[in-house]
């Protein structure tokens, strides 16, 4: 959207930074994902079924977020759409512990 001028994201600084909140953690996530996918297929480290699950649900919440609260804001504050990511925050740190105390065994 900034490669071709949209003034509702160029004109709304907002907008802007929570796209870029939505981007930054979906690609971010989405490489935590796959390390942890190669780690179960490898049986490296073999984090538990749950944990991946968490991770994955976390994945899509996280981005989602931020986007739909970017899509529909209120004048100087996110959208309701924000409330989606302290849930991805907990199910990533679900899943990071459950990863953590798998290693142990």
């Amino acid at each position: 959207m900034i490669g071709f001028r949209t003034p509702a994201l160029l004109d709304d600084p907002l907008r802007k930074y929570l796209f870029r909140l939505a981007h930054a953690h979906g690609t971010l996530l989405n490489l935590v994902l796959l390390a942890g996918a190669i780690c179960r297929r490898l049986d490296v480290v073999g984090p538990a079924r749950s944990s991946l699950s968490a991770l994955r649900l976390a994945v899509v919440l996280l981005p989602l977020g931020f986007l739909f609260g970017g899509l529909w804001h209120y004048r100087d504050d996110p959208g309701l759409g924000i409330f989606l990511v302290p849930l991805g925050a907990v199910l990533l740190l679900f899943a990071a512990i459950q990863a953590g105390l798998s290693t142990r065994k």
